[in-house]
């Protein structure tokens, strides 16, 4: 994981790893059943990627192009790591530079909602110090640039599309983001960083999966909360908090400073108060954040929501108050 200075150049073509990892892949994959689909019959498969000479970002499709290990292997081409890939017709490296990964590509599949998994954390706790901290928040940053541009773009045709600038013959329709945030905490290493991405220790990665499950039922229980909420169903929004939940409210809600039971005021959030807003992303970290809009006294104020769920995705804390 620790990856010196230098050019993979350098390195003699039988020891610098590209032929081990298109052995690697070509054994697990079966690329003759990837496509090309361009019926659209089963699940759309893009891997991005940019092309070193030109600068043209690069989508690879499952739809329209043949895909292959070498396809792959430039869609993971990390500059410090493999030589640039030389397929499609094109010099390509990983597309962490250009769309990570290539959302707007998804809708041509014309979906209802994006469900994206994240794995490097928008907020950290503490400002980075050290060398290989500041290297690993600069990975992080540059990694999200590209994929909040993606989102945002995604958001920007949604809020369009809520005020009417766009109508029903765009050819765009309403789509939910909703995104699944790796915690700052569920990988901190103060000695590798971002390295420690291409840990392959089989300990680490375990304990990542069991991280990754336990995040998943958090989102998943967070996506229940919610549709029992738009749906008015009080069953099933009690059986997504636990006995002794509490909840907290401060403007534009009524304001409940201090925690009270969340299950003596369930009725409250079946009333109509507050509705959430479908043009921004929903985000599940630690918490499960939402974007809303208060319904009171007339008019419609922004605000934001947040539960804390525990390992079972149950709510055990909500908090009510303005968006930030």
């Amino acid at each position: 994981g620790l990856v010196p200075a230098g050019t993979p150049y350098l390195v003699p073509r039988p020891f610098d790893g590209t032929r081990q990892f298109l052995d690697l892949v070509s054994r697990h994959v079966d690329f003759a059943a990837i496509g090309p689909d361009p019926a659209g019959t089963a699940p759309l498969l893009l891997l991005g990627a940019v092309d070193v000479l030109t600068g043209e970002f690069r989508a690879f499709s499952s739809r329209t192009d043949t895909l292959t290990a070498e396809t792959v292997l430039a869609s993971a081409a990390i500059p410090t790591l493999f030589r640039a890939v030389h397929t499609a017709g094109g010099v390509h490296w990983d597309g962490l530079f250009s769309q990570n990964p290539p959302t707007r590509d998804l809708l041509d599949t014309d979906p209802d909602e994006l469900w994206v998994v994240q794995i490097n954390p928008s907020e950290i706790d503490d400002e980075p110090r050290s060398p290989i901290e500041i290297a690993d928040r600069r990975n992080a940053l540059a990694g999200n640039l590209s994929l909040n541009q993606e989102l945002g773009f995604i958001e920007t045709i949604d809020r369009l599309l809520a005020d009417g600038s766009l109508g029903p013959d765009s050819g765009y329709r309403q789509v939910t983001v909703r995104v699944l945030e790796m915690p700052a905490g569920a990988v901190r290493s103060r000695l590798l960083g971002a390295a420690s991405k291409i840990d392959r220790d089989v300990a680490f990665l375990d304990h990542l999966q069991r991280r990754g499950a336990a995040a998943a039922d958090r989102f998943l229980g967070a996506l229940a909360f919610e549709r029992a909420v738009r749906d008015g169903d009080p069953v099933a929004l009690a059986a997504a908090v636990t006995p002794d939940a509490t909840l907290t409210s401060t403007a534009p809600f009524r304001e409940r400073p201090s925690p009270v039971p969340l299950l003596a005021h369930l009725g409250e959030l079946l009333d109509g108060e507050f509705t959430v807003d479908p043009t921004r992303k929903q985000v599940a970290r630690d918490t499960a954040e939402w974007a809303v809009r208060v319904h009171r006294d007339g008019g419609v104020t922004d605000g934001r929501a947040e539960a804390g769920l525990d390992d079972d995705g149950r709510v055990v804390a909500l908090r009510l108050g303005p968006r930030r």
